[in-house]
């Protein structure tokens, strides 16, 4: 059981592979001092929402139901001229003492203010449920690291691992990015996809060490006809230098 989950500062991205307890602590470094409590009313949330998903065979298909549950847990079509700062500082929480400790993550539903941690919490704990009753047989992995992309260098980020052992193809590690949908080229028409990339072994193993990987859009190894056109984003640290010993490309 995991209690408390923070951001490692050594390049080194933090992995959480177990079951997320009952008011964990998640230190949001991206909201500057906010801290996110994963309190029992959204993880019941995300366990509906599994149960509510456990039948979709199609891979494809329950992580485009799962992305799409998730904003419509967060987001609303109410307005608000509330930052996401503000937001988190009008739900907190304090302790017997009347010192802040948090903001529940439940308290967040269709605020609309919710970005890759949110997201990808949200994300872990439905796919975790449904790996630990059988539902699906890849085991997933919450990962706090970095992305780059042509704008944004080394921005700190959130997303989703699934990874299956016993599997040789290009389905062996799958990244699912649930903040940045991909943009993809279909028979001459474009469309937005779910963000779910293939890792090569040397790519993972170069991902989980804190060095970069551009992989590629998942879409493309099941068609030709597909092409992303998105751009190129690479998750790990741009500028974690590689050396001989630890280059896994």
């Amino acid at each position: 059981m995991i209690n408390k989950i923070e951001k490692n500062w050594n390049n080194v991205p933090t992995i959480v592979d177990q079951t997320i307890n009952d008011n964990c602590i998640f230190e949001n470094t991206i909201v500057g001092f906010g801290i996110l409590i994963i309190d029992t009313d959204f993880i019941n949330d995300m366990h509906m929402i599994a149960e509510k998903l456990k039948d979709n065979k199609n891979l494809l298909g329950l992580i485009t139901a799962i992305y799409n549950e998730i904003n419509n847990y967060f987001y609303s079509d109410n307005d608000s001229d509330k930052s996401r700062e503000e937001t988190y500082l009008s739900n907190y929480v304090t302790d017997e003492e009347g010192m802040i400790i948090g903001t529940k993550l439940s308290s967040l539903k269709g605020k609309n203010i919710a970005k890759c941690s949110e997201k990808s919490l949200a994300a872990y704990i439905i796919l975790r449920k449904m790996y630990e009753m059988n539902y699906i047989t890849r085991k997933p992995s919450l990962v706090l690291s970095y992305l780059s992309t042509k704008n944004i260098k080394n921005g700190s980020h959130a997303f989703v691992m699934l990874d299956k052992e016993m599997c040789n193809d290009f389905t062996k590690h799958l990244l699912f990015d649930v903040e940045n949908p991909s943009l993809i080229e279909h028979d001459g028409k474009q469309e937005i996809a779910v963000g779910l990339y293939s890792l090569t072994d040397d790519e993972y193993h170069n991902l989980i060490n804190g060095y970069e990987c551009s992989p590629k859009s998942l879409y493309e190894f099941i068609s030709p006809s597909y092409h992303e056109i998105s751009g190129t984003r690479t998750y790990g640290n741009v500028d974690y230098v590689k050396t001989k010993q630890n280059n896994f490309m």
